[in-house]
């Protein structure tokens, strides 16, 4: 009696050390922006802001061209279509890193109708998470647009 066993039949696709790489990348910036959410991201010269607050809020710097918000729908979009349109995702995340590096030039921020501002005193760990996260997700979509190209 033969009682051999193929594996051929039972093997399945394996991840190659980039699709694996790309994941982690992707895994690490999403556990970077989560704990961003609850760290101080902007200390002022009023309340500290955490990065939950600046998330929910953020969309209303657009009005004095602070775009640096705009990174999050960006990175979200970029996620999205990693699998489908690795370089789209590629540009998406890249202009979205470069939104993100606005906050350095920001020094104050409106408040009021009465053009009340408070000032950025610095940046806390809740910007450097976010902006890690920002980094991580270029390079994953780097290496997927590089590891997918034609």
């Amino acid at each position: 009696m033969n009682y051999s066993y193929s594996l051929k039949a039972r093997n399945k696709p394996s991840l190659n050390y980039w699709e694996i790489t790309v994941k982690l990348l992707i895994i690490v910036g999403l556990i970077c922006f989560s704990l961003s959410l609850y760290q101080v991201a902007l200390f002022t010269s009023g309340d500290d802001l955490y990065g939950v607050w600046i998330l929910l809020i953020g969309w209303i710097g657009l009005v004095i061209f602070q775009l640096s918000w705009l990174a999050n729908p960006l990175n979200l979009l970029a996620l999205l279509l990693l699998s489908t349109k690795p370089k789209l995702s590629l540009l998406l995340t890249l202009i979205a890193f470069l939104l993100a590096s606005q906050t350095f030039y920001f020094a104050e921020i409106p408040v009021g109708l009465n053009q009340e501002k408070i000032y950025i005193k610095e940046l806390g760990l809740g910007f450097y998470l976010w902006y890690i996260a920002n980094g991580l997700f270029v390079i994953a979509a780097l290496i997927e647009a590089l590891r997918t190209r034609d």
